[in-house]
Protein backbone atom coordinates (compact mmCIF):
# COMPACT_ATOMS: atom_id res chain seq x y z
CA UNK A 1 0.00 0.00 0.00
CA UNK A 2 2.80 2.22 0.73
CA UNK A 3 4.70 1.38 -2.65
CA UNK A 4 1.31 2.58 -4.50
CA UNK A 5 1.67 5.82 -2.30
CA UNK A 6 4.94 6.74 -3.03
CA UNK A 7 4.07 5.57 -6.39
CA UNK A 8 1.07 8.07 -6.69
CA UNK A 9 3.35 11.04 -5.29
CA UNK A 10 6.12 10.56 -7.68
CA UNK A 11 3.77 10.48 -10.92
CA UNK A 12 1.56 13.58 -9.79
CA UNK A 13 5.15 15.56 -9.18
CA UNK A 14 6.25 14.59 -11.80
CA UNK A 15 3.24 15.70 -14.07
CA UNK A 16 3.01 18.98 -12.65
CA UNK A 17 6.10 19.51 -13.89
CA UNK A 18 4.83 19.88 -17.19
CA UNK A 19 1.97 21.46 -16.84
CA UNK A 20 0.86 25.06 -15.54
CA UNK A 21 -0.65 24.19 -12.37
CA UNK A 22 1.23 24.08 -9.07
CA UNK A 23 2.24 20.75 -7.11
CA UNK A 24 4.97 21.56 -4.19
CA UNK A 25 6.72 19.56 -1.46
CA UNK A 26 8.47 21.90 1.38
CA UNK A 27 8.98 21.93 4.72
CA UNK A 28 11.00 23.11 7.89
CA UNK A 29 13.60 21.45 9.40
CA UNK A 30 14.94 23.15 12.77
CA UNK A 31 16.87 21.56 15.82
CA UNK A 32 18.87 22.93 18.55
CA UNK A 33 20.34 23.06 22.23
CA UNK A 34 18.74 24.83 25.07
CA UNK A 35 19.70 25.36 28.31
CA UNK A 36 16.62 26.63 31.02
CA UNK A 37 16.63 26.95 34.47
CA UNK A 38 14.57 25.94 37.75
CA UNK A 39 13.35 23.00 36.44
CA UNK A 40 12.30 20.50 39.58
CA UNK A 41 14.81 22.98 41.49
CA UNK A 42 17.66 22.33 38.75
CA UNK A 43 19.22 23.50 35.63
CA UNK A 44 18.70 21.39 32.91
CA UNK A 45 20.30 21.17 28.99
CA UNK A 46 17.75 19.49 26.20
CA UNK A 47 17.56 18.87 22.97
CA UNK A 48 14.87 21.12 20.58
CA UNK A 49 12.87 20.65 17.74
CA UNK A 50 11.09 23.96 16.23
CA UNK A 51 12.26 26.74 18.65
CA UNK A 52 12.25 29.20 15.53
CA UNK A 53 9.61 27.19 13.18
CA UNK A 54 8.08 23.93 13.73
CA UNK A 55 9.59 21.02 11.80
CA UNK A 56 6.97 20.42 8.84
CA UNK A 57 6.70 19.05 5.99
CA UNK A 58 3.84 19.83 3.43
CA UNK A 59 2.15 19.23 0.22
CA UNK A 60 0.29 22.49 -1.55
CA UNK A 61 -0.90 22.95 -5.46
CA UNK A 62 -3.60 25.22 -7.09
CA UNK A 63 -4.88 24.26 -10.20
CA UNK A 64 -6.19 26.89 -12.95
CA UNK A 65 -10.01 26.89 -13.76
CA UNK A 66 -10.12 29.71 -15.47
CA UNK A 67 -10.96 33.27 -15.14
CA UNK A 68 -8.89 34.01 -12.61
CA UNK A 69 -9.86 31.29 -10.30
CA UNK A 70 -7.90 27.93 -9.15
CA UNK A 71 -9.04 25.13 -6.97
CA UNK A 72 -6.24 25.12 -3.90
CA UNK A 73 -5.32 22.54 -0.95
CA UNK A 74 -2.84 22.13 1.54
CA UNK A 75 -1.82 19.16 3.79
CA UNK A 76 0.85 19.78 6.28
CA UNK A 77 2.91 17.44 8.72
CA UNK A 78 4.41 18.43 12.30
CA UNK A 79 6.81 16.16 13.33
CA UNK A 80 9.68 16.41 15.92
CA UNK A 81 12.93 16.37 14.64
CA UNK A 82 14.36 14.84 18.43
CA UNK A 83 12.23 11.49 17.47
CA UNK A 84 10.72 11.60 14.37
CA UNK A 85 7.24 11.53 15.65
CA UNK A 86 4.28 12.87 14.88
CA UNK A 87 3.23 16.22 16.25
CA UNK A 88 -0.05 17.76 16.96
CA UNK A 89 -1.32 14.13 19.09
CA UNK A 90 -0.50 11.97 16.31
CA UNK A 91 -2.52 13.68 13.21
CA UNK A 92 -0.96 12.88 9.95
CA UNK A 93 -1.67 16.45 8.91
CA UNK A 94 -2.11 18.01 11.75
CA UNK A 95 -0.73 21.35 11.02
CA UNK A 96 -3.00 22.14 8.02
CA UNK A 97 -5.48 20.42 6.15
CA UNK A 98 -7.91 22.46 3.51
CA UNK A 99 -9.34 22.68 0.23
CA UNK A 100 -10.65 25.35 -1.34
CA UNK A 101 -11.00 27.77 -4.29
CA UNK A 102 -9.54 31.06 -4.74
CA UNK A 103 -10.85 34.06 -7.27
CA UNK A 104 -8.62 37.15 -7.93
CA UNK A 105 -12.22 38.83 -7.71
CA UNK A 106 -13.85 37.15 -5.36
CA UNK A 107 -11.00 35.96 -2.88
CA UNK A 108 -10.64 32.64 -0.99
CA UNK A 109 -12.74 30.16 0.61
CA UNK A 110 -11.01 27.21 2.05
CA UNK A 111 -12.34 23.93 4.75
CA UNK A 112 -10.87 21.92 6.62
CA UNK A 113 -8.64 21.73 9.59
CA UNK A 114 -7.10 25.90 9.19
CA UNK A 115 -5.28 28.60 11.55
CA UNK A 116 -7.65 31.06 12.90
CA UNK A 117 -7.63 34.88 12.83
CA UNK A 118 -5.73 35.35 15.53
CA UNK A 119 -2.92 33.71 14.40
CA UNK A 120 -2.83 34.33 10.67
CA UNK A 121 -3.16 38.55 11.41
CA UNK A 122 -1.40 38.98 15.00
CA UNK A 123 2.14 36.40 14.98
CA UNK A 124 3.78 38.24 12.63
CA UNK A 125 3.99 41.06 15.44
CA UNK A 126 5.31 38.97 18.06
CA UNK A 127 8.85 38.32 19.67
CA UNK A 128 7.92 34.43 19.15
CA UNK A 129 8.12 35.49 15.41
CA UNK A 130 10.44 38.06 15.47
CA UNK A 131 13.15 36.63 17.95
CA UNK A 132 12.35 34.13 16.40
CA UNK A 133 11.14 31.23 19.67
CA UNK A 134 8.35 29.25 20.35
CA UNK A 135 9.33 29.80 23.80
CA UNK A 136 8.43 33.67 23.60
CA UNK A 137 5.13 33.03 23.30
CA UNK A 138 2.32 33.98 25.57
CA UNK A 139 1.21 32.29 28.32
CA UNK A 140 -0.21 28.27 27.73
CA UNK A 141 -0.60 30.17 24.39
CA UNK A 142 -4.06 31.17 25.30
CA UNK A 143 -4.35 34.01 22.82
CA UNK A 144 -3.21 31.29 20.02
CA UNK A 145 -0.30 33.37 18.35
CA UNK A 146 1.77 29.99 18.53
CA UNK A 147 -0.22 28.54 15.01
CA UNK A 148 -3.32 27.14 16.44
CA UNK A 149 -6.07 25.43 14.36
CA UNK A 150 -9.51 25.08 14.57
CA UNK A 151 -11.11 21.40 12.99
CA UNK A 152 -14.02 21.42 10.85
CA UNK A 153 -13.65 24.78 9.86
CA UNK A 154 -14.90 27.50 6.44
CA UNK A 155 -12.99 30.04 6.31
CA UNK A 156 -12.89 33.15 3.68
CA UNK A 157 -10.77 36.34 2.98
CA UNK A 158 -11.54 38.82 0.95
CA UNK A 159 -9.21 40.07 -1.71
CA UNK A 160 -6.73 42.43 -0.91
CA UNK A 161 -8.38 46.43 -1.73
CA UNK A 162 -6.40 49.39 -1.38
CA UNK A 163 -4.27 47.61 1.41
CA UNK A 164 -7.18 46.20 3.41
CA UNK A 165 -7.90 42.62 3.42
CA UNK A 166 -11.27 40.95 5.79
CA UNK A 167 -11.55 37.86 7.03
CA UNK A 168 -14.64 35.64 8.45
CA UNK A 169 -14.06 31.65 9.64
CA UNK A 170 -16.82 29.22 11.10
CA UNK A 171 -16.40 25.95 12.99
CA UNK A 172 -18.55 23.21 12.97
CA UNK A 173 -18.99 21.42 16.53
CA UNK A 174 -20.17 18.41 15.09
CA UNK A 175 -21.85 17.03 18.13
CA UNK A 176 -25.41 15.46 17.14
CA UNK A 177 -28.44 17.62 19.36
CA UNK A 178 -26.23 20.39 20.45
CA UNK A 179 -25.33 22.93 17.19
CA UNK A 180 -22.45 25.21 19.22
CA UNK A 181 -21.13 22.65 21.12
CA UNK A 182 -17.39 22.53 20.07
CA UNK A 183 -18.26 25.29 17.44
CA UNK A 184 -16.03 27.85 17.06
CA UNK A 185 -16.22 31.81 14.87
CA UNK A 186 -14.11 34.45 14.17
CA UNK A 187 -12.94 37.31 12.14
CA UNK A 188 -9.59 39.41 11.03
CA UNK A 189 -8.62 42.27 9.25
CA UNK A 190 -5.18 43.41 8.13
CA UNK A 191 -3.63 46.09 6.15
CA UNK A 192 -0.52 46.99 4.64
CA UNK A 193 0.60 50.31 3.53
CA UNK A 194 4.62 50.62 2.60
CA UNK A 195 6.25 50.70 5.82
CA UNK A 196 3.46 49.98 7.66
CA UNK A 197 1.27 46.61 8.65
CA UNK A 198 -1.44 46.39 11.00
CA UNK A 199 -3.47 43.72 11.91
CA UNK A 200 -6.62 42.98 13.97
CA UNK A 201 -8.62 39.39 14.74
CA UNK A 202 -11.34 37.93 17.32
CA UNK A 203 -11.92 33.95 17.94
CA UNK A 204 -13.97 32.25 19.90
CA UNK A 205 -14.43 29.12 21.05
CA UNK A 206 -17.06 26.79 22.81
CA UNK A 207 -15.72 23.86 24.79
CA UNK A 208 -12.01 25.18 25.21
CA UNK A 209 -9.60 22.63 26.64
CA UNK A 210 -6.36 24.17 27.57
CA UNK A 211 -3.29 22.10 27.21
CA UNK A 212 -0.41 23.88 28.20
CA UNK A 213 0.42 24.94 31.63
CA UNK A 214 0.77 28.46 32.68
CA UNK A 215 2.09 27.93 36.25
CA UNK A 216 -1.30 28.66 38.13
CA UNK A 217 -5.20 28.32 38.80
CA UNK A 218 -7.99 29.79 36.38
CA UNK A 219 -11.51 29.56 37.88
CA UNK A 220 -10.60 26.16 39.55
CA UNK A 221 -9.45 24.83 36.53
CA UNK A 222 -5.51 24.15 37.95
CA UNK A 223 -3.19 24.90 34.66
CA UNK A 224 0.06 23.79 36.03
CA UNK A 225 2.18 21.72 33.44
CA UNK A 226 4.37 18.74 34.20
CA UNK A 227 5.75 17.00 31.12
CA UNK A 228 8.56 17.60 29.37
CA UNK A 229 7.10 20.11 26.90
CA UNK A 230 5.21 22.01 30.03
CA UNK A 231 1.98 20.10 28.78
CA UNK A 232 -1.28 19.87 31.78
CA UNK A 233 -1.17 16.28 33.12
CA UNK A 234 -5.41 16.39 32.85
CA UNK A 235 -6.08 19.06 30.13
CA UNK A 236 -8.71 21.62 31.13
CA UNK A 237 -11.77 22.40 29.50
CA UNK A 238 -13.45 25.98 30.09
CA UNK A 239 -17.00 26.54 29.00
CA UNK A 240 -16.12 29.10 26.21
CA UNK A 241 -13.12 31.27 25.27
CA UNK A 242 -12.96 33.94 23.71
CA UNK A 243 -9.57 36.03 22.28
CA UNK A 244 -9.12 38.91 20.44
CA UNK A 245 -6.25 41.08 19.52
CA UNK A 246 -4.39 44.02 17.59
CA UNK A 247 -1.14 44.34 16.63
CA UNK A 248 1.50 46.95 14.30
CA UNK A 249 4.59 47.16 13.11
CA UNK A 250 6.68 49.68 11.12
CA UNK A 251 9.69 49.53 8.91
CA UNK A 252 11.75 52.21 9.63
CA UNK A 253 15.39 51.65 7.79
CA UNK A 254 16.83 48.78 9.33
CA UNK A 255 14.85 48.59 12.64
CA UNK A 256 11.49 46.84 12.64
CA UNK A 257 9.22 48.19 15.58
CA UNK A 258 6.53 46.11 16.61
CA UNK A 259 3.52 46.03 19.18
CA UNK A 260 0.86 43.72 20.03
CA UNK A 261 -2.14 43.57 22.52
CA UNK A 262 -4.01 40.27 23.00
CA UNK A 263 -7.20 40.10 25.57
CA UNK A 264 -8.56 36.57 26.29
CA UNK A 265 -11.59 35.88 28.20
CA UNK A 266 -12.07 32.53 29.91
CA UNK A 267 -15.35 31.16 31.14
CA UNK A 268 -16.38 28.20 33.42
CA UNK A 269 -19.46 27.44 35.19
CA UNK A 270 -20.72 31.12 35.39
CA UNK A 271 -17.77 33.02 36.20
CA UNK A 272 -15.19 34.69 34.23
CA UNK A 273 -11.58 35.52 34.11
CA UNK A 274 -9.25 37.83 31.54
CA UNK A 275 -5.37 37.03 30.38
CA UNK A 276 -4.11 40.79 29.21
CA UNK A 277 -0.88 41.15 27.43
CA UNK A 278 0.80 43.78 25.91
CA UNK A 279 3.97 43.27 24.24
CA UNK A 280 6.45 45.69 22.21
CA UNK A 281 9.68 45.56 20.66
CA UNK A 282 12.58 46.03 17.98
CA UNK A 283 14.22 43.95 15.32
CA UNK A 284 17.28 45.57 14.08
CA UNK A 285 19.50 44.46 10.72
CA UNK A 286 23.15 45.09 11.31
CA UNK A 287 23.66 43.27 7.79
CA UNK A 288 21.65 41.43 5.49
CA UNK A 289 23.09 38.43 7.20
CA UNK A 290 22.82 39.42 10.78
CA UNK A 291 20.08 40.53 12.46
CA UNK A 292 19.40 41.11 16.44
CA UNK A 293 15.90 41.67 18.49
CA UNK A 294 14.66 42.18 21.52
CA UNK A 295 11.16 42.17 23.28
CA UNK A 296 9.11 43.26 26.53
CA UNK A 297 5.97 41.52 27.16
CA UNK A 298 3.31 42.22 30.42
CA UNK A 299 0.45 39.61 31.39
CA UNK A 300 -2.38 40.00 34.04
CA UNK A 301 -4.32 37.64 35.35
CA UNK A 302 -6.72 37.24 37.79
CA UNK A 303 -4.76 39.95 40.11
CA UNK A 304 -0.99 37.95 39.40
CA UNK A 305 1.15 39.44 36.84
CA UNK A 306 4.31 37.60 35.04
CA UNK A 307 7.14 39.88 32.29
CA UNK A 308 8.94 38.62 29.92
CA UNK A 309 11.79 39.47 28.28
CA UNK A 310 13.37 38.55 24.94
CA UNK A 311 16.12 38.75 23.35
CA UNK A 312 18.08 37.09 19.92
CA UNK A 313 20.31 37.07 17.31
CA UNK A 314 19.68 35.44 13.93
CA UNK A 315 22.27 34.68 10.67
CA UNK A 316 21.83 33.62 7.55
CA UNK A 317 23.93 31.33 5.80
CA UNK A 318 21.79 31.18 2.68
CA UNK A 319 18.82 31.90 1.87
CA UNK A 320 17.51 28.69 3.40
CA UNK A 321 19.64 28.30 6.10
CA UNK A 322 19.93 29.76 9.40
CA UNK A 323 21.66 29.66 12.80
CA UNK A 324 20.22 31.06 15.86
CA UNK A 325 20.79 32.05 19.45
CA UNK A 326 18.10 33.37 21.73
CA UNK A 327 17.29 33.62 25.51
CA UNK A 328 13.91 34.17 27.01
CA UNK A 329 13.13 35.39 30.93
CA UNK A 330 9.74 34.99 32.49
CA UNK A 331 9.53 36.59 35.88
CA UNK A 332 5.78 35.76 37.62
CA UNK A 333 4.01 37.32 40.41
CA UNK A 334 4.96 35.52 44.34
CA UNK A 335 3.37 32.50 44.31
CA UNK A 336 2.95 31.90 40.77
CA UNK A 337 4.93 29.33 39.12
CA UNK A 338 6.96 30.68 36.07
CA UNK A 339 6.02 28.26 32.67
CA UNK A 340 7.51 29.64 29.48
CA UNK A 341 5.08 28.41 26.56
CA UNK A 342 6.98 24.63 25.91
CA UNK A 343 8.77 24.68 28.74
CA UNK A 344 8.81 22.54 31.97
CA UNK A 345 6.83 24.46 34.89
CA UNK A 346 9.81 26.34 36.96
CA UNK A 347 9.91 25.54 40.79
CA UNK A 348 10.40 28.74 41.41
CA UNK A 349 8.58 31.98 40.03
CA UNK A 350 11.00 32.97 37.49
CA UNK A 351 12.73 30.96 34.43
CA UNK A 352 15.01 31.47 31.80
CA UNK A 353 15.63 28.99 28.49
CA UNK A 354 18.58 30.12 26.54
CA UNK A 355 18.83 28.25 22.92
CA UNK A 356 21.36 27.69 20.01
CA UNK A 357 19.97 26.22 17.09
CA UNK A 358 19.91 25.30 13.57
CA UNK A 359 16.73 25.94 10.61
CA UNK A 360 16.46 24.62 7.60
CA UNK A 361 14.01 25.19 5.05
CA UNK A 362 12.97 23.33 1.37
Amino acid sequence: MKQWTICAMLCALTTSAHAEDLLQIYGIVDGGVAYATNIAGAHSWFQTSGVAQSDRWGLRGSEELGGGNRAIFRLENGFTLNDGRFSQGGLEFGRQAFVGIASDRFGTLTLGRQYDFMTTNLTVFSSGTLTPSVFAFHLGDLDRLGAERIDNAVRYVTPEFAGFQLGALYAFGGQPGNFSSHSAAGFGASYVMGAFRAGAAYTEIHDYTAVFGIGTTVLGAPLVGTSSQGLLPRFQTFDKLTGSGIGASYQLGPALFHALYTMVDLRKNGASETLRTGEGGVRYSISYALSLAGSYARSTLAGKGWNQFVGGADYLLSKRTDIYLNAVYLHASSGVRAELFGVPGSSSNSQTVVTLGMRHAF
